[in-house]
């Protein structure tokens, strides 16, 4: 098979060029961070029989496989459909998600990161937008997947309330409290709302359910960015159900699309059309 020299279909295939000349990187699209041992084995053969004998492990959940020969990038890639192991993408496109392992596995976990993480990942994964999106899911606001990084992040979110009847005024809960918002006046426990960064440590940390969970939702940061010129995300909703965050994702990459300028991230179109526009835009109830 005769190797196509095209730069951006190479790209697109995920082979990405090296320092060293006709030499490629091939990027692998993993969703949340998450590959099975039957792919894993089919990318240590690759990497043996293509590469340098070893995978790097990107800073966003990917894998890649550095050091293939033009030459061997047709074999290679073909090798990886055969193994159902899907290409990475570069360029201006919607980039894998990434996530943490969520309520699932993790104590702290609010949400089902993972699950969110392969919805959105199914939708709109390699989908053509003004320069690049990156979405960035995390479980709770220890924020281990750094939401405010990405032009989309989502964070698992809990508000606290204090039932009376269960409670033994034991004081675990002001001391798990690292946003110290939690106070006992009397024989009562008042919570400042204000304050509470809803991240659940005090449901963890009473042991008899005198903290529970009033409700729990979704954050949304929008516009973030690290690079040469970071920015922090904006936090746009707070405390969201999960079918209305949907609902945003969609609108969001629908609108970067429309106002998205050469090489312009989404944070950059937020700073140029201003907050106010953007949530007019976005936060539209269906």
């Amino acid at each position: 098979m005769k190797n196509n020299l095209n730069t951006v279909q190479l790209k697109r295939n995920g082979f990405l060029p090296q320092r060293q000349k006709d030499l490629f990187s091939m990027r692998i699209g993993i969703t949340g961070g998450q590959i099975d041992a039957t792919h894993l084995r089919a990318l240590a053969d690759a990497a043996e029989k293509y590469g340098d004998g070893y995978v790097h492990i990107t800073s966003r959940q990917g894998i890649e496989i550095p050091f293939i020969n033009l030459n061997d990038t047709d074999a290679a890639r073909c090798d990886m459909d055969n193994a159902n192991i899907r290409a990475g993408v570069a360029g201006k496109r919607v980039r894998a998600v990434v996530a943490c392992q969520g309520d699932q596995v993790c104590n702290h976990g609010l949400i089902d990161a993972q699950k969110i993480a392969q919805r959105l990942d199914n939708l709109y994964f390699g989908a053509d937008v003004p320069y690049k999106f990156k979405i960035g899911i995390t479980g709770c606001p220890s924020a281990c997947l750094k939401p405010q990084e990405n032009d989309l992040g989502i964070m698992g979110t809990v508000h606290p309330e204090w039932n009376k009847a269960t409670c033994t005024e034991c004081g675990v809960c002001i001391k798990r409290c690292k946003a110290n918002t939690i106070t006992k006046s009397g024989n009562s426990i008042r919570i400042d709302k204000d304050r509470c960064i809803l991240c659940g440590e005090c449901i963890l940390a009473c042991k008899k359910d005198s903290m529970q969970a009033e409700k729990i939702g979704y954050t949304i940061f929008v516009g973030g960015k690290v690079g040469r010129f970071p920015r922090e995300g904006t936090k746009l909703v707070e405390l969201f159900d999960l079918e209305k965050v949907y609902s945003i994702v969609d609108r969001t990459i629908d609108l970067y699309c429309k106002n998205g300028r050469e090489r312009e991230r989404l944070g950059d179109v937020i700073d140029r059309i201003g907050i106010d526009a953007f949530k007019k835009e976005t936060l539209v109830e269906d």
